[in-house]
C-alpha cells in the first residue's frame, strides 16, 4: 500500500501516482501510442512521462527544453543547479520534485546538512554563503520573477560565479516553476523508501 505525501519535505525516494490516465492506457492513435510507449520506456517507465505524453507534441517540446536546460557534466555546477530546483519546488510545495533534486544536490555537493536544514526550515534556513545566494535567487525567480534585477545576481557574482553559471541556475529554477505545477495538478507523491545517502 502506498501512503500519499502532501507537505512533508524529505530526501526519501518518492513515487508519483497520477490522477489522470497515462498515455499508454488511452485510445491514442497507434503511431502516437507507439511513440509514447517508447518515450516512457526510455525514462524508466515513469508514470509522470506517461501522463505528459498524452499530448505528445507538447511533451516533445518540453523534453527538448528540459534536456537543454539540464545539460552539463560539472558536478559542482550540477549541484548548484539542483539547489535552484529544490528552492522552487520547496516554495511551490512540490514534495516530489524537492525530494528528487535535493538528493541530486546532496550527491553532487556532499552537503547533506545544508539540504536537511533547507528542507526542514525553508527560506529561513541557516545556510552557507553560496547556498544562501542560490536559494535567494531561486526564491526571487519563483515568487516575483518580474522584479528580478541586477542586484539579485550580485551575491553570486561576488562569490565568483560566472554569468553562464548564474544563468544556468536561474534557468533551471525557472523551468521548475512549470514542472512543479504539472506535478501538482496531475498527480501526487507517495512514499517508496528511505534515502540513506
Amino acid at each position: 500500500m502506498t501512503v500519499p505525501v502532501r507537505t512533508t519535505f524529505t530526501l526519501d525516494f518518492l513515487g508519483w501516482k497520477p490522477w489522470v490516465a497515462r498515455s499508454i492506457d488511452t485510445d491514442l492513435a497507434p503511431e502516437l501510442r507507439d511513440r509514447a510507449a517508447t518515450a516512457v520506456a526510455a525514462r524508466g517507465g515513469s508514470d509522470y512521462i506517461a501522463v505528459l505524453t498524452n499530448d505528445f507534441p507538447a511533451w516533445q517540446a518540453r523534453d527538448v527544453v528540459h534536456h537543454h536546460t539540464f545539460a552539463g557534466d560539472d558536478d559542482a555546477q550540477t549541484g548548484w543547479r539542483e539547489l535552484g530546483a529544490v528552492t522552487t519546488s520547496r516554495i511551490n510545495g512540490c514534495v516530489f520534485c524537492a525530494a528528487v533534486h535535493a538528493r541530486i544536490y546532496t550527491l553532487k555537493s556532499g552537503n547533506r546538512e545544508a539540504i536537511d536544514r533547507f528542507l526542514a526550515d525553508g527560506l529561513d534556513a541557516d545556510l552557507p554563503e553560496t547556498e544562501r545566494a542560490i536559494v535567494d535567487l531561486g526564491a526571487k525567480i519563483t515568487v516575483d520573477p518580474e522584479s528580478l534585477a541586477t542586484a539579485d545576481l550580485q551575491p553570486l557574482r561576488d562569490i565568483g560565479f560566472e554569468p553562464e553559471q548564474i544563468l544556468d541556475i536561474a534557468n533551471y529554477a525557472a523551468f521548475f516553476a512549470n514542472a512543479n505545477r504539472l506535478m501538482l495538478t496531475l498527480g501526487e507523491p507517495v512514499h517508496e523508501r528511505e534515502f540513506r545517502g
